[in-house]
């Protein structure tokens, strides 16, 4: 739980913003067993930062999959933690400043954090 995202964080997010510029393009985020490509994105546009946002939430869903474990109807707290945890960690790597509003604006963490 805990070591496998401490083992995902660096590498997404290090990986992540050393792409950011989309030299090539085939830009992408690598981590174990995951790929975010979006050397396709035009980050300057909302639909593009939209896209790239889905793209990080359904990796780090992907990523966290081991630890989605049903409680009852419910999933287990540390899934939702690990989610939350590689999006905004990843968000917060990137710097990117609309993805980063969309970020605030999408999980209630608006306001004063960068």
């Amino acid at each position: 739980m805990s070591v496998r995202l401490s083992q995902l964080l660096p590498a997404l997010a290090v990986t992540a913003a050393v792409c950011l510029p989309c030299v090539a393009p085939e830009a992408a985020v690598d981590a174990p067993g995951i790929r975010i490509a979006y050397g396709d994105l035009n980050l300057a546009t909302p639909a593009g930062v939209a896209i790239l946002y889905q793209r990080i939430l359904g990796a780090a869903k992907q990523y966290c999959e081991p630890d989605r474990v049903l409680t009852g109807t419910r999933l287990s707290p540390n899934y939702d933690h690990c989610v939350q945890t590689a999006v905004a960690a990843t968000v917060r790597k990137i710097n990117q400043p609309g993805l980063s509003a969309l970020h605030a604006a999408r999980s209630g963490a608006g306001g004063g954090q960068s």
